[in-house]
């Protein structure tokens, strides 16, 4: 598999999204927190990341808190080396401190919400993080940012189709923010998903079903023609695919997970049914009116892995 130092010298413009040391920690430590929650009590070893974007920010989160490999997939390689380095320095200070999880300025925003934002000693109190957070360590990490040295902790592969390069149920939490509402062939990457999962591993998704500022009401996208839809999006690598919350709960579970806990973000429609292109005209209510999800999920018993790209996950 390529690693972070081959894709580092022609890296894309970047996403726009934020890149601080604080947004990365805090998206970090709710998914963690969450994950938690629903089996994931001790350290992950693996850790995979669909749409990192301008920081690789979050999966250093997990190399801090014990983590043994992380491995960002991306449609293109955003991630400034440099950059990142400047974010790990961040985190390490933020962690050393114990420092609470940020919920003001840039993180105001990030979904889902907590019950309380004190550091979470607990779900750490068998983390060393004097070996962690250990200079030799760290140095270590740099040097695979750089692409000075080989990838062994940090693993960044572009686009999403290598994905397969990946080893097969090898990854123990599987997690996104604001991501997958961005991607096209979600059916494969769930598929993908289910095949690299570990049986006993946990996927942590927060997705955004809002309209990306492509429309004047949250929910706006849903009003526009498929030939419209198509002008708006250009040769854009990527956009908002408009998939409702009703499609990926079917997407999950065709591809062989069980949904644990739905963490949705409820919000009045503004768009009236006759308001609907004909391709949305039959979304529900439910649909209609939820924003946003964290969506937590696990393999369902008596699921096995197939092989091909293109196979789905079957019932034993």
């Amino acid at each position: 598999m390529r690693g972070f130092g081959s894709l580092i010298f022609q890296p894309s413009p970047g996403t726009g999204g934020s890149v601080s040391a604080r947004y990365c920690y805090s998206v970090f430590m709710r998914h963690r927190i969450i994950a938690a929650q629903h089996g994931l009590n001790i350290t992950p070893k693996t850790v995979l990341e669909i749409g990192p974007g301008d920081s690789l920010g979050v999966g250093l989160m997990a190399l801090l808190t014990g983590s043994e490999q992380y491995i960002a997939i991306d449609v293109v390689c955003h991630a400034s080396p440099r950059r990142n380095i400047d974010v790990l320095d961040d985190l390490v200070k933020l962690l050393e401190s114990k420092s609470p999880i940020p919920s003001d300025g840039e993180c105001a925003e990030i979904l889902p919400k907590l019950a309380s934002y004190e550091f979470p000693h607990t779900l750490f109190e068998q983390v060393d993080f004097t070996k962690m957070l250990a200079p030799r360590r760290l140095n270590r990490i740099r040097a695979e940012l750089l692409g000075t040295v080989s990838s062994e902790m940090i693993q960044y592969v572009a686009p999403m189709g290598k994905m397969e390069e990946v080893k097969k149920e090898n990854i123990d939490w599987i997690l996104s923010q604001a991501v997958l509402e961005h991607i096209d062939d979600l059916e494969e990457v769930y598929a993908g998903c289910f095949r690299h999962l570990t049986p006993n591993g946990i996927m942590t998704h927060q997705i955004d079903y809002q309209c990306h500022e492509t429309a004047k009401e949250w929910n706006g996208h849903w009003k526009y023609s498929s030939w419209l839809w198509a002008i708006m999006r250009g040769r854009l690598p990527w956009f908002v695919n408009r998939k409702p919350h009703s499609t990926h709960q079917k997407l999950l579970s065709n591809a062989g997970f069980l949904i644990c806990r739905e963490y949705l973000e409820k919000r009045t429609s503004q768009l009236a049914a006759n308001q609907l292109s004909r391709d949305y005209s039959s979304l529900s209510v439910s649909d209609l009116t939820t924003a946003g999800a964290m969506l937590v999920s696990k393999k369902k018993e008596g699921t096995v892995t197939l092989s091909s790209s293109r196979e789905r996950a079957v019932h034993a």
